[in-house]
C-alpha cells in the first residue's frame, strides 16, 4: 500500500470516526476511569500484607481517616477486603460500559462504511465491474468491512485502557523506587521489538489469506450463478476439484498466518516469563535488605503483570489487528478508485425534453491502439427509428453504451440537442436515454415491482399499464399470482422470452425520450415479436429509438438503417435501398432467409 493510499485510508476512516465522536469520547472517559481502577487494584493487597500481616505502621493518611483501625487488624483487613470488592465491581462495570460504547460505535461505523462502499461500487463504470469478480466485491463489502468494527473494538477495549494504565503505573513505580522501576520497564523494548517483528510478517500473511478467500468466494459465486450449465454438461466433479484447489490455496495461506500467530504468543510469553523471574529475584533481594516493603514488592509485581497484559493482549489480538489493517487497505482501495466516467461540477441539467441524439466523428477503443468504433456519424430525431445491424463484434452494442454514457468516446462527441454528453449531468442522461439490454436482468421481487423499477415512484397501476402497452399483460396474467408473482434471483424462474417481455415493459415505463433496444427480439417467439413490434411502433411515434438487432425482421419498419463492419459504418439507407445494393446488408439478409443446407452426420470409423 503506497503512502498516498495510507494517508487516504487514515483520513477516510477518521471521517467515519468523527461521526461517532460522542460515543468514542464517552468510551475513552470510561476506559480512563478503568485505568485508574486498575492502578488502585493492587494497593489493598499491599496494605493487607504490610499492615495486617506484618503489622507495619499505618500511613498517616490512613490513621487520620480510620483512627481505630491501628488497634484492630481484623477491622483493617475487612476495610481493605471491602475496597478490593468495590474496585473489582467497578472494574467489571466499567469494562461492560466501555465495551458497549465501543462495540455499538463500531457497528454504526461499519454500517456507514458499508453504505459508502456500496454506493461507490454502484457508481463505478462498467469497465471496473467487468474486470472485477462480483464475489471479490462481496468479500470486501462483507468480511473486510466487518474487520473495521473489530479494529475499533480491539483498540478501544483491549489496547487503549492498558496503554493508559501503563502510563500511570510507570509514574507510581518511579515514585516508589526509580531503580526498580527502570529494571521493570527494561522489558518494554524487548516486547516492542518482538511485536514489531511479528506484526509486519503477520500483516503480509493475512493479506495473502484475504486475497485467497476473496478468490475462493468469487469462484463459488460464479459457479452458483451458472449451476444449470455445470449440471447440463455434468461437470460437477470437475468444479469440485477446482473449488478444492482454490480452497487448498486459502487453507495454505491461513495455515501460514496461524503458524506465525502460534509462534508469536509463546515468544512473547517466554520474554515476559524471563523478565518476571529476574524482577522477582531483584525485588526479593530488595525486601531482604529493607529497601522496599513486601507490600511494595507485591505492587511492583502487580504492575509488572499490568505492563505485560497489553503485550499479551496484543499477541492474542495480533491476527485481528493484522486482518483489520489489511481489510482497511482493501476497502480503501475501492473507495479511492477514480471513475473514468465522471460528472463536471457545472454539469447541465436541462428541463426541456431532448429531441435529437447525434454521433459526430465518434471513435472508441476499450484498449489503447485497438479501435472498436471508427468515425461514426449519424443523427436521430424524435419520432424516428434508426436500426443498427452488422456481424457479431462489429460495434453495435458499443454504440448503445456510448449513447447512455457508460463510456466516453476516445475521439469525437455524442450530443443530445447539440450538447456534449460530457457537459450534461449523468442523472439527466440516464433519465432521458433508456437501454433495454440484450440479456435482461430481473430482481428477486414481484413482476409488477420489476416493471415499476423503470421509473422512480411508479405504482402497481403504472406497471400494469406499461405491460398492457407492450402486449405482455396476457402472458403475465397466466401466472397463478399474476402481477404479484415473485421472480427468483436474476429472473431464473422465467423463460428467456418472459424475462425479455418484463424488461421491455420496464423500459417503456421509463418515459425516456431516447430508447435503445439492444437485440429486443432475441428471446421472443414469432407471435410475441409481432406484439412487440406493434408496441414499439406506438412508442417511437413520439420518441427517438435505436434498434440493434441480428434478426433483420425486427428492423423492417426502421426509418434508417446503419450497417456496421469492423467498427465502421459501411452502408446506410432504407431496407429497400440497402437490399438493392450489393453489400454487407444484402449478404446478411440473404444469410438470414437462407435455409441451411442439410448435412448428414457422419460417424468416424474407429482407427
Amino acid at each position: 500500500m503506497n503512502a498516498t493510499n495510507k494517508l487516504l485510508s487514515g483520513a477516510w476512516l477518521l471521517s467515519h470516526l468523527r461521526a461517532q465522536a460522542s460515543a468514542l469520547i464517552a468510551g475513552l472517559v470510561v476506559m480512563i476511569a478503568r485505568a485508574v481502577v486498575l492502578l488502585l487494584l493492587p494497593w489493598p493487597l499491599k496494605y493487607i500484607l504490610d499492615n495486617c500481616i506484618f503489622t507495619r505502621p499505618l500511613p498517616h493518611w490512613l490513621v487520620a481517616a480510620v483512627p481505630q483501625a491501628s488497634d484492630h487488624r481484623v477491622l483493617l483487613l475487612n476495610l481493605f477486603a471491602m475496597a478490593m470488592l468495590l474496585l473489582g465491581a467497578a472494574d467489571a462495570l466499567l469494562v461492560y460500559r466501555g465495551s458497549r460504547l465501543f462495540l455499538d460505535a463500531g457497528q454504526r461505523i461499519v454500517m456507514r462504511v458499508r453504505c459508502e462502499l456500496f454506493g461507490k461500487l454502484q457508481r463505478l463504470p462498467m469497465e471496473f465491474h467487468r474486470s472485477h469478480q462480483s464475489g471479490e466485491l462481496m468479500s470486501r463489502l462483507s468480511g473486510d468491512v466487518k474487520q473495521i468494527q473489530e479494529l475499533v473494538a480491539s483498540i478501544g477495549i483491549d489496547f487503549l485502557p492498558h496503554v493508559i494504565t501503563i502510563a500511570g503505573m510507570i509514574v507510581v513505580m518511579m515514585m516508589i523506587d526509580w531503580r526498580y522501576a527502570l529494571l521493570t520497564l527494561a522489558v518494554a523494548p524487548v516486547l516492542f521489538f518482538i511485536t514489531r517483528h511479528f506484526s509486519s510478517r503477520l500483516r503480509d500473511a493475512v493479506r495473502k489469506t484475504r486475497r485467497s478467500d476473496g478468490s475462493l468466494w468469487a469462484f463459488a459465486q460464479e459457479i452458483f450463478g451458472t449451476v444449470q450449465l455445470v449440471q447440463s454438461f455434468h461437470r460437477e466433479s470437475y468444479e469440485d476439484s477446482r473449488f478444492a484447489s482454490k480452497a487448498q490455496e486459502s487453507l495454505n495461506a491461513g495455515l501460514s498466518a496461524t503458524r506465525l500467530q502460534s509462534l508469536y504468543v509463546p515468544t512473547m510469553n517466554a520474554a515476559i516469563a524471563t523478565a518476571t523471574g529476574i524482577i522477582v529475584w531483584y525485588g526479593a533481594v530488595s525486601v531482604i535488605h529493607g529497601k522496599i516493603s513486601p507490600g511494595e514488592l507485591l505492587v511492583f509485581l502487580a504492575y509488572l503483570r499490568g505492563i505485560a497484559t497489553p503485550a499479551r493482549q496484543l499477541a492474542k489480538a495480533g491476527r485481528v489487528l493484522s486482518r483489520s489493517a489489511v481489510a482497511l487497505e482493501r476497502v480503501t482501495e475501492y473507495i479511492a478508485e477514480k471513475p473514468s466516467i465522471s460528472e463536471k461540477p457545472d454539469a447541465l441539467n436541462p428541463t426541456v425534453r431532448p429531441t435529437t441524439l447525434c454521433f459526430k466523428g465518434v471513435s472508441f477503443s476499450y484498449k489503447p491502439g485497438q479501435l472498436s468504433l471508427t468515425d461514426i456519424d449519424f443523427t436521430l430525431q424524435r419520432g424516428a427509428k434508426i436500426a443498427i445491424v452488422g456481424p457479431t463484434g462489429s460495434g453495435k452494442s458499443t454504440i448503445a453504451s456510448l449513447a447512455s454514457r457508460f463510456y466516453d468516446p476516445t475521439s469525437g462527441a455524442v450530443r443530445i440537442d447539440g450538447r456534449d454528453l460530457r457537459d450534461l449531468s449523468l442523472d439527466y442522461v440516464r433519465r432521458e436515454v433508456a437501454v433495454l439490454l440484450q440479456e435482461p436482468v430481473l430482481f428477486h421481487a414481484t413482476i409488477w415491482e420489476n416493471i415499476a423499477y423503470g421509473k422512480a415512484g411508479a405504482t402497481r397501476f403504472d406497471a400494469i399499464r406499461a405491460a398492457k402497452a407492450t402486449g405482455v399483460d396476457r402472458l403475465i396474467e397466466r401466472f397463478p399470482d399474476g402481477y404479484d408473482t415473485v421472480v427468483s434471483e436474476r429472473g431464473a424462474s422465467l423463460s428467456g422470452g418472459q424475462r425479455q417481455c418484463v424488461a421491455i415493459a420496464r423500459t417503456l415505463l421509463s418515459d425516456a425520450s431516447i430508447v435503445i433496444l439492444d437485440e429486443p427480439s432475441s428471446s421472443l417467439d414469432a407471435m410475441t415479436e409481432q406484439t412487440l413490434m406493434r408496441a414499439l411502433a406506438t412508442l417511437t411515434a413520439t420518441r427517438a429509438a435505436i434498434i440493434i438487432a441480428h434478426r433483420l425482421s425486427t428492423i423492417l419498419s426502421a426509418d434508417h438503417i446503419l450497417v456496421l463492419e469492423h467498427g465502421r459504418i459501411v452502408q446506410r439507407g432504407s431496407h429497400c435501398e440497402l437490399l438493392a445494393s450489393d453489400g454487407v446488408y444484402s449478404s446478411l439478409w440473404n444469410a438470414f432467409h437462407a435455409d441451411p443446407p442439410f448435412v448428414p452426420l457422419r460417424v468416424a470409423s474407429a482407427q
